[in-house]
């Protein structure tokens, strides 16, 4: 049965937004090549260029016919170096003076000539001689030789230059920053009113850091999905917890891979995938995919290969960084990816049987709803069912069976559109809108008639609706039905 080519991707591609694509026109094509969703980064730009990508990226949905989700990612309590000019060279060997002007200010004291100023109020505090500070990914370092409230003292080991706003890792150190910043609950309060869709808290350590943010939106009535950023060890040590009361997860790789060994990353992105697969969580692999595309118009051949392993792990979807919000190709950096994301999903479903290790997380109020889904991926899996068609207020059933990756092209149907697009980053999930909800049978015969009428399916087609049962009283899931289009 052929379909439109859209509906046969699986793997969701999360592209970050910024002035490479920040215009309706670049972003309509970044659909058009196989975009699913769109992040803004919170760590640049202001409110009012958000804003301004958040109104484009609406009539590109538009034009475009589709649902998609925006993701606003907080900076969190990123560490960073201060304002230095034109940058500073680190020579090996030699000592250097780190500080916190604020700090120094607050204790009326004198800020020591070619000190290195960090936004980091708790340095003295967190740090002990023999602790190690990396700056720039990375790429620099130092030893800690001498605390003095407010003052840290470092050797240098790995030099360079190191320039302002650069970032800080401090590898085994307990850092005591909250993980909710006050700029987060700015940047917050901005997602809610403007309508985003996820928002992904950065340096979670514990599943407290999740509660907190889950509470804060609670107090405000809002709903958006909740996505955990993996980047610190005390997460990886946390992670089942932390994906329990997570509504989706990102394997961060950047800070992560500079927080751990790198040679450890491979290991524990296949292990945090996994365990997402286990629960039926979405999970999005991320960072320097196709880092090369920034520059260049085709990809390494290391590149092809990361992107297509995140694919037969498990990812739900794999996200772009520099290479669609500054880089030089970013539309390009798109299509590509979506080549390698299909050609990998073609292996996956090859040789991949239906997920039997999925085991949701015991709830009383999806049991029901669970029970269906699998019984759906099942059924549709025997029958070779063209589409599975789930009529669902929250998307809840859409995300069960999508868990259970069968093969069938999955639709989620409702009249929320914040559930059509919140269902966007479901691995195989596609949301179609629903103007009003009628008797079961008028329903189904109403989305049997979109399906064809939108070109989704021919004549012939079979699909498998699951519906609640009395659709008037917005039941939980309880009905499964195979109509013939």
């Amino acid at each position: 049965m052929k379909t439109p080519r859209t509906l046969s991707f699986k793997t969701k591609i999360v592209c970050t937004v910024g002035p490479a694509i920040g215009t309706e026109e670049k972003l309509t094509a970044a659909i058009a090549a196989g975009a699913s969703a769109f992040r803004l980064n919170m760590s640049h730009s202001t409110h009012a260029v958000h804003k301004s990508y958040i109104a484009a990226i609406r009539v590109a949905e538009k034009v475009t016919g589709t649902h998609i989700p925006i993701i606003v990612d907080l900076q969190g309590p990123k560490l960073r170096v201060g304002e230095l000019g034109s940058g500073v060279t680190l020579v090996p060997g030699r000592e250097i003076i780190l500080a916190d002007p604020a700090v120094v200010r607050r204790k009326r004291l004198k800020f020591p000539e070619g000190a290195i100023p960090v936004e980091y109020p708790t340095i003295a505090k967190d740090l002990k001689p023999g602790d190690t500070v990396l700056f720039d990914d990375g790429l620099l370092s130092v030893q800690v030789t001498e605390v003095r409230d407010p003052f840290v003292k470092a050797l240098v080991l790995y030099g360079g230059v190191l320039r302002s706003r650069k970032g800080m890792n401090l590898p085994n150190v307990a850092v005591s920053a909250s993980a909710l910043t006050a700029k987060d609950r700015r940047d917050l309060e901005f997602a809610i009113a403007e309508g985003a869709d996820y928002v992904a808290v950065s340096f979670v350590r514990r599943p407290s850091d999740i509660e907190a943010v889950r509470r804060f939106l609670e107090q405000r009535q809002s709903h958006l999905g909740i996505i955990a950023k993996i980047e610190k060890p005390e997460a990886v040590e946390a992670i089942e917890q932390i994906i329990a009361v997570s509504d989706a997860v990102m394997v961060a790789r950047g800070d992560l891979g500079v927080e751990i060994p790198a040679a450890h990353v491979p290991l524990v992105q296949k292990r945090i995938i996994a365990l997402c697969n286990h629960a039926g969580k979405p999970v999005i692999t991320a960072t320097q995919m196709l880092e090369s595309m920034v520059t260049n118009p085709r990809p390494t051949r290391a590149e092809a290969s990361d992107v297509a392993n995140a694919v037969l792990d498990g990812s739900d979807a794999v996200m772009l960084s520099a290479e669609t919000s500054v880089g030089a190709y970013p539309i390009e950096a798109i299509a590509t990816m979506r080549t390698i994301c299909t050609e990998a999903e073609r292996e996956l479903l090859r040789r991949r049987r239906l997920a039997e290790t999925f085991q949701p997380i015991p709830s009383a109020s999806t049991e029901n709803t669970d029970a269906i889904a699998a019984a759906a991926a099942l059924i549709a899996e025997h029958r070779k069912i063209d589409c599975i068609a789930t009529l669902s207020y929250s998307g809840e059933t859409a995300r069960l069976v999508a868990a259970r990756r069968p093969r069938s092209i999955i639709i989620a149907v409702s009249t929320v559109a914040e559930t059509l697009r919140r269902v966007g980053l479901y691995w195989g999930v596609y949301g179609m809108k629903l103007d009003e909800i009628t008797t079961t049978d008028e329903t189904i015969e109403h989305i049997k008639k979109l399906l064809l009428g939108k070109g989704y399916f021919a004549k012939g087609a079979t699909v498998l609706f699951t519906i609640g049962r009395p659709l008037v009283a917005r039941s939980r899931t309880n009905m499964l039905s195979i109509e013939t289009l």
